[in-house]
């Protein structure tokens, strides 16, 4: 963001942008509307869009940008990402990073210990009772919740749009792996999991089953992590639920049409190419993704994950939701500390589903 604003502005020096961050936990659940007052641009998440609708917080781009422009946008789009920041009828962001749920591995950690990736969920507990401090897995609260989302949809092939986006037995699979992770899983993020992977100094986990690639993590020549396929559950294809980041115009904006237009240029594919993806972006273009150079760049990162993120669901965004998720994160996570039963941990995901939902 930082090297577009420089870009940007060189191009229009009457322009001046400022850039300021939010901690990751605040993208994932500060409300959309406070984050957007006062500002210009936000950076937002797709499961935000039903409670930026409610609250007018953010300006539909089809006000203000050509429809041949959010036309060439939504055709470059890599799986559902531009997509996803549709609302009833209204475009609120436009897509600028790509993400979703996949494995890493520390391939030379793995070596070392003579065993392979694994590639069925039965294979990830058999190496995390085996060989302790093996595994490890984000079990901060709103990581938690996604897993689970994960585990669920790679079991039934789908989530539903209603919030009942778990099951019993997609819990007993997650609770035997919180009893042989690493006991600071639960206060990691997929960041911070991922710095401890990638530090050769810092022992730690080899594997990781499910977390949030990025490709900084396996860009040569010091990238020594390889992400890939999730591992599988019985028969189906194993589904991940898909992140990466929209930019938005809030509605609070004094610039709207500059603004738009900003948004529209950072998410064209030669931007995205060749300013975001060379700055430690991961685009959100399908034409970079197809770009084996831009591959090159990265590892092979896009490659090997493509196929995953392709097939990803996208989560609930009506505006309850994102208090749901993460009131279960929460409950969810402190169920697993506790060793609760998967029975219990459901029935407490259903009463706070419902109680959200009566409001």
């Amino acid at each position: 963001m930082r090297a577009a604003a420089r870009a940007w502005t060189h191009a229009h020096p009457e322009v001046r942008l400022t850039v300021t961050l939010r901690a990751l936990a605040a993208f994932n659940d500060a409300p959309v509307h406070e984050a957007a007052r006062g500002v210009d641009l936000i950076v937002i998440d797709h499961p935000m869009m039903g409670v930026a609708a409610e609250s007018g917080a953010l300006e539909p781009l089809e006000r203000t940008v050509p429809d041949h422009v959010l036309q060439g946008l939504a055709a470059d789009s890599v799986g559902s990402s531009f997509q996803s920041y549709s609302w009833n009828g209204h475009q609120l962001a436009a897509a600028i990073d790509a993400a979703c749920q996949v494995s890493v591995s520390d391939v030379a950690g793995l070596d070392a210990l003579g065993v392979a990736a694994p590639r069925t969920w039965d294979d990830v507990l058999r190496l995390a009772a085996e060989i302790p401090g093996s595994v490890a897995v984000p079990l901060y609260p709103s990581d938690a919740i996604a897993l689970l989302m994960t585990l669920s949809a790679s079991m039934t092939g789908s989530v539903g749009d209603d919030g009942e986006v778990w099951s019993v037995h997609a819990i007993e699979i997650l609770a035997d792996l919180a009893r042989f992770v690493d006991p600071r899983s639960f206060a990691w993020n997929p960041p911070a999991l991922l710095d401890i992977m990638a530090d050769p100094r810092s022992p730690g986990p080899v594997y990781c089953p499910v977390v949030f690639g990025y490709t900084d993590y396996q860009r040569p020549p010091a990238g020594r992590l390889r992400f890939g396929g999730l591992p599988t559950i019985g028969q189906l294809p194993a589904r991940s639920l898909r992140g990466g980041a929209g930019l938005a115009v809030s509605a609070s904006s004094r610039h709207q049409e500059a603004s738009s237009e900003f948004v529209a240029w950072l998410a064209d594919r030669t931007t995205q190419r060749h300013l975001v993806l060379p700055h430690g972006g991961q685009p959100a273009s399908r034409a970079t993704w197809d770009d084996p150079s831009a591959d090159a760049l990265v590892g092979g990162f896009f490659s090997r994950t493509r196929p995953t993120l392709e097939a990803s669901f996208v989560r609930p965004r009506h505006a309850w939701w994102p208090r749901f998720q993460a009131i279960a994160g929460e409950e969810l996570a402190a169920a697993l500390r506790r060793d609760g039963s998967p029975a219990e941990i459901s029935r407490t995901l259903a009463a706070a589903l419902r109680a959200i939902r009566a409001r």
